[in-house]
């Protein structure tokens, strides 16, 4: 019998019957780090690099398979959207892309739009957790309303969907705007609409409904997402602005 070191539970075998833990626990090391991270990228059952190959061609299935409960065959879509983020937060500030925003928009009519704009390049990370997927499953809830899934179930397709929207941008947007400075309007444009078409083909997947008007609500729904979000930060700043003024 082997005693498991997580929950104190006496068990035969390779894995705690309670807990399933791992009955051999070894002491940490850098190159057990190494293997570790290695085998969360690379696993062929349930890898990093496999999320996002399957996410590419099948966005939707990967969602639908999730909810129905195959859950050990895809990376976690929370943790796969906290490391995309903050690897897009961190790319982004650095390579001055998000600077390039508020460029156009200079002076004192548009003072609370570039305090908004500020607080999304310092905190792009926080906004892309707690408001950019929150407020896009909420737009994609009231869409998407037949069939009913709740909002927590938008949320995990928009887990894996914002996910993918940070790879491409920072493996192809993100370098493109570097070899081509001062394309950042267009670059922004093209990475929106691109989003919009993939999300389209994502709801195909997922509802099984006419991929033209997927496609077309996809369309839609960016551009209240983009509105509201901006009303939101911009909110923020005003009502931030009143009650330090008062």
């Amino acid at each position: 019998m082997t005693v498991c070191k997580n929950c104190d539970t006496a068990f035969d075998g390779k894995f705690c019957s309670n807990c399933g833990q791992n009955a051999h626990v070894h002491r940490i090391t850098v190159g057990h780090m190494a293997h570790e991270l290695s085998h969360a990228i690379t696993h062929a059952d349930k890898g990093f690099l496999l999320l996002v190959k399957e996410l590419l061609y099948r966005p939707g299935f990967v969602a639908k398979e999730y909810l129905e409960g195959r859950r050990k065959k895809y990376f976690n879509p929370f943790s796969f959207l906290v490391i995309m983020s903050a690897l897009s937060a961190f790319i982004t500030y650095k390579s001055g892309y998000l600077q390039q925003a508020g460029d156009g928009h200079r002076g004192p009519s548009n003072m609370y739009y570039q305090e908004a704009m500020q607080l999304s390049i310092n905190y792009g990370k926080l906004i892309g957790l707690v408001v950019i997927v929150p407020l896009y499953a909420l737009i994609s809830w009231l869409f998407f309303w037949k069939p009913r899934y709740n909002y927590a179930e938008h949320f995990v397709l928009q887990s894996y969907s914002i996910g993918m929207y940070y790879v491409v941008s920072v493996l192809i947007f993100i370098p493109a705007f570097l070899l081509m400075p001062g394309t950042f309007q267009i670059n922004n444009m093209v990475l929106h609409l691109i989003y919009a078409i993939y999300m389209g083909v994502t709801y195909h997947q997922f509802f099984k409904k006419n991929l033209f008007v997927c496609i077309l609500k996809a369309l839609v729904m960016t551009v209240v997402f983009i509105a509201a979000f901006w009303y939101l930060l911009v909110g923020y700043i005003w009502l931030k602005h009143l009650i330090i003024d008062h």
